[in-house]
């Protein structure tokens, strides 16, 4: 079958990605029962009237500000949430800042049991200020994340791999979540001056870390995997660089943090949320833009930052969406001047939340740290995105229509992910790995979708049961008009 569409950096990144999923050029993408995201053109042969579009999250309110004595500098762009099963509460591991105590910086605990409200447990974990009624849990760390660690023995459930200027990248396990002990041997030499996002990835039995790297002077994303939490890292001249700033992006500019982890709902399906900064010092010509900072105290190293979109289908090869997912703007009544995505979607009442930490000055005005907290420094913001919708394939008001490469599945219902609106509308087609119409299963035998669904499954005049086609290679034809397709997956229903 003849390919159609032109061939885009995207797309050429996507194909190659495909040699990591299919033993052969002429083998069929085996897809099982699992759910299939467009992130990407990988596994699209035909594409005409249809483009992938970044779908940034709604509904962000504002959910915690700094307004504990140890937290007058205001909260840092550093932390993760996370469900707790054992508790049955959300956990946010956050910064905050407070100059007049050295460093000025810790790890901190919230607490949540709806994922908007979030409560400071005095947890009595470290001395602070000859004080242990307050939320800290780990004193001089802000450079990791914290996560549940299905491996090992019960007091290493909860994990924290963070980096320190002078104790380098270092392992913290705690049984509660609460209470953390720091390993003596360091895992890495490298101190990452930024947060260290990890992760276990139950699929490759693999732990999964992206630390940063520098490459052109220029913060960029590295990449380590190891087998056990406590395997020592390459040296830091030999861990990968997986994302970096490239020529499609202003001169200087250089990615931050990373927030990437493995998405919830779908095995092979990789996310984070790399943080562009835009320099205002350098090039030279910019200078003009850090000259207000510099007025009132502020640094040279000065700038904004917003959080962009990207996906993998490995973990180690990313496309990089240039279209702000975090933009700057007004939320919640801050005008946000820096957003940092934490890492840590969690699954909320039938949709994917988020969290930020939105700062309401740019990243060199660091005098205004010196006060009092509260609101008027932005905080951490709550981010309701669609299931799967980080990004989906828009067809034209016109009409577009997509056909897949050849696929194997596993189940006896095609269901969707799609929001026609109220005037759109589309059908969709089973075809042969030749990509001809399977009897009964044609653009013509299929009935009509209209209208926004999670689990829209899939009719024909002959019912919606596809499973003799199982385990067969086929294609699938999606014809649609004035649509967002997100997502689609094979499941195996009964008929009511």
């Amino acid at each position: 079958m003849k390919t159609y569409f032109t061939a885009t950096p995207i797309f050429l990144a996507a194909c190659a990605l495909a040699t990591c999923f299919a033993a052969g050029n002429d083998s069929p993408f085996p897809l099982g029962g699992d759910r299939f995201l467009f992130l990407d053109k990988f596994l699209l042969n035909h594409v005409s009237g249809a483009h992938l579009v970044v779908n940034p999250p709604r509904q962000i309110k504002l959910v915690m500000i700094a307004d504990k004595p140890w937290e007058v500098g205001g909260i840092t762009s550093y932390g993760n949430v996370l469900w707790d099963p054992y508790a049955n509460v959300y956990r946010l591991y956050y910064v905050p800042i407070c100059w007049d105590v050295p460093p000025g910086f810790c790890l901190a605990m919230a607490t949540s049991e709806d994922g908007v409200h979030w409560k400071k447990p005095n947890l009595g974990a470290i001395d602070w200020q000859g004080s242990r009624a307050h939320n800290i849990v780990v004193w001089e760390q802000r450079e990791g994340t914290v996560f549940l660690n299905p491996n090992g023995p019960p007091e290493h459930r909860f994990t924290l791999i963070s980096s320190h200027s002078k104790l380098k990248t270092r392992l913290f396990t705690s049984p509660d979540g609460v209470h953390f002990r720091m390993h003596n041997e360091p895992v890495s030499s490298l101190h990452s001056d930024s947060q260290i996002s990890s992760f276990w990835d139950k699929d490759v039995e693999k732990y999964f870390h992206y630390p940063r790297r520098v490459q052109d002077n220029l913060r960029a994303v590295g990449f380590v995997m190891t087998e056990r939490i406590d395997e020592p890292w390459p040296a830091p001249e030999f861990i990968p660089v997986v994302m970096s700033r490239d020529d499609r992006d202003p001169p200087e500019l250089d990615l931050y943090t990373n927030a990437a982890e493995k998405y919830l709902l779908a095995p092979r399906t990789y996310l984070a949320f790399p943080t562009p900064y835009y320099h205002y010092n350098r090039p030279p010509e910019r200078a003009h833009l850090n000259k207000p900072t510099l007025a009132i105290g502020g640094k040279q190293n000065d700038g904004t930052i917003e959080s962009q979109l990207a996906t993998s289908r490995d973990g180690r090869h990313w496309i990089r969406y240039r279209t702000p997912y975090i933009s700057l703007g007004n939320y919640d009544g801050c005008e946000v001047k820096v957003a940092h995505l934490y890492p840590g979607i969690t699954l909320q009442n039938g949709k994917l939340v988020q969290y930020f930490a939105g700062y309401t000055f740019t990243h060199g005005d660091t005098q205004v740290r010196y006060g009092d907290g509260g609101r008027g420094l932005g905080g951490v913001f709550r981010a309701e995105q669609r299931i799967d919708g980080f990004i989906s394939l828009d067809f034209d008001y016109e009409g577009g229509e997509v056909i897949t490469e050849p696929l194997t599945f596993q189940g006896n219902r095609l269901v969707l992910n799609v929001n026609t609106s109220a005037s759109g509308e589309g059908r969709v087609a089973i075809l042969d790995a030749d990509g001809q119409e399977i009897d009964g299963f044609g653009l013509d035998d299929a009935r009509t979708i209209n209208g926004d669904y999670l689990d829209k499954t899939v009719e024909w005049e002959q019912g919606s049961d596809v499973g003799r086609l199982a385990n067969q290679p086929v294609r699938l034809r999606f014809a649609f008009r004035g649509t967002k397709l997100y997502s689609f997956r094979f499941e195996d229903k009964k008929d009511k």
